[in-house]
């Protein structure tokens, strides 16, 4: 595939807003693409506009190593910040800005042409290499969770995820090779109360008192869980958002808090839920309490050890594109890995991609080169580990 191409590529994608939504024209784009070069896909829906895709080439016999990545960005912001428009891929110098092409329309447009052209160069794979391209990554990771409900990790033995893994330094990206991640959860406690005149509050129940007095308890149960892990870190708590109140002359009725939680083996998601909502319990034993906790997003950490057959083919594809051996390293965002690790415990999973740390940034932008070495990187792997 002509240099041209590949950049027409990358262009296409950033153009089609996927903003936590409308992944269905990124699937069938590249669907489209697939089909030109052959390469067997599957666009697999899962809701209105909403849409995953699995391809693969290779053959039936040997291990599978699987390419994957997502196809949603996340809001743009403000639009003032931006310089360019987020939406249209602009091209200055050796750069591309645009929402989503380091996060991660990059590192799919990546994976999908070192497929293509392993394909049309009749390469010969011991093995089968997986492409799969997901919705939602970015809120919930239900497209992960969805392939992972259908059975379509079940037979893969490494993975690599695009995400991007470069820091912008001297104008050049360095980037690690990521072996572990923490995991997430994101809880809603709501706290229902009663209404009444604020010239007689003694009528009422404040729902939000309730949830000050319940929230001072929580902060309390994560100051105490210190808990370390010698690769991640301890666990992050940060209780973003709380809301209550409807009018200034009104006992509030109703109050909630959101949180994230960044977590840790040694403080495991739903150890967090069952401890939280035994405190809850204890509060709610008072007839003036009525407060609820509601999961909306659990991932768990992941982690892959370094010992082992796909790091050392990544390492040797590292030094023959990038001219380096990678320095490896854990992050404390999350990643699809969440869903596709807690699927298949002993999948190895690793997260490798161009792109930098202009993610979730006005004028988010990638290196041109950078790209083009991926799409290079990408083959050598998977030729290096179906061999």
């Amino acid at each position: 595939m002509q240099e041209a191409e590949k950049l027409s590529i990358l262009k296409d994608l950033i153009a089609i807003n996927t903003v936590n939504d409308n992944e269905e024209q990124i699937a069938n784009y590249l669907s489209d693409l697939f089909d030109k070069h052959h390469v067997k896909n599957e666009v697999i829906d899962q809701f209105e506009k909403r849409s995953n895709i699995v391809a693969e080439i290779g053959h039936d016999s040997g291990k599978v190593l699987a390419f994957a990545g997502h196809e949603d960005t996340v809001h743009e912001n403000n639009r003032s910040e931006w310089t360019k428009d987020p939406f249209e891929a602009t091209v200055i110098s050796d750069k591309m800005y645009g929402r989503g092409v380091t996060d991660m329309k990059a590192g799919l447009a990546a994976m999908a042409i070192a497929i293509i052209e392993l394909q049309e160069a009749k390469v010969k794979l011991n093995g089968r290499l997986k492409f799969m391209a997901t919705i939602s990554e970015e809120l919930t990771q239900g497209g992960a969770h969805y392939l992972c409900q259908h059975g379509l990790v079940d037979d893969v033995d490494s993975m690599i995820i695009g995400e991007p893994t470069g820091i912008q330094k001297a104008g050049e990206n360095q980037h690690k090779l990521i072996y572990a991640h923490k995991g997430a959860l994101i809880y809603t406690v709501k706290s229902v109360g009663k209404a009444a005149h604020s010239s007689t509050p003694e009528l009422g129940i404040d729902a939000i008192d309730n949830l000050i007095n319940y929230r001072s308890a929580e902060k309390k149960y994560f100051a105490e869980k210190m808990q370390s892990d010698d690769d991640l870190g301890t666990t992050i708590y940060t209780p973003d958002i709380f809301q209550g109140g409807k009018q200034v002359n009104s006992i509030p009725d109703f109050a909630f808090e959101q949180v994230m939680v960044r977590t840790i083996p040694q403080l495991p998601n739903q150890q967090i839920v069952d401890d939280l909502n035994a405190i809850i319990a204890k509060f709610n034993q008072d007839s003036n309490y009525q407060l609820s906790l509601e999961v909306n997003f659990s991932g768990n950490p992941v982690s892959s050890p370094l010992d082992t057959e796909v790091v050392d083919v990544i390492q040797t594809a590292s030094i023959d594109q990038l001219g380096t051996q990678l320095e490896t390293g854990v992050l404390s965002m999350g990643t699809d890995a969440s869903q596709y690790q807690t699927e298949k415990p002993d999948l190895n999973v690793f997260i490798l991609g161009p792109g930098n740390d202009t993610a979730h940034r006005a004028d988010e932008n990638i290196d041109l080169k950078s790209y083009y070495q991926f799409i290079d990187l990408y083959k050598e792997v998977a030729k290096g580990y179906l061999k």
